[in-house]
């Protein structure tokens, strides 16, 4: 019961957290004539929710520890990233493509770091039962 309603707030926070991002990079970038660029930028600021996204329809098949991290995960990036984009609409003091630039990246690395971490936990303890 727990682990539904951790996933639905995850899946809630995900596409807020997309959405967003979405809305304020493309504010940031109203004045930005390349259309190209756009694309490219909401791409990539779109990569690790996307990412999350498909994860998530996998996690039935991980191990409950590993799903845990999924799903934090997805409310963390969700969170940062809204948080930082925000900041960046309100007060500006970084260039805007410095900010959605960097801040994709620290979300891949924060995703990789939380759910390999849990994985590789997880391997190492379903190994040490079985031996």
């Amino acid at each position: 019961m727990a682990d539904d309603r951790l996933a639905a707030v995850a899946r809630i926070a995900l596409v807020a957290g997309a959405a967003g991002s979405i809305v304020l990079m493309l504010r940031a970038g109203a004045r930005q004539p390349s259309t190209l660029l756009m694309v490219l930028f909401t791409g990539w600021v779109l990569s690790p929710f996307l990412a999350l996204a498909l994860a998530n329809l996998r996690a039935a098949r991980l191990p409950s520890r590993v799903r845990v991290a999924l799903r934090a995960s997805m409310v963390a990036v969700s969170a940062l990233c809204l948080a930082i984009y925000g900041m960046h609409a309100v007060r500006g003091v970084m260039p805007a493509g410095f900010v959605y630039l960097f801040v994709p990246a620290a979300a891949w690395v924060l995703i990789a770091v939380a759910v390999g971490v849990n994985a590789i936990a997880a391997v190492r303890r379903t190994g040490a039962n079985s031996g």
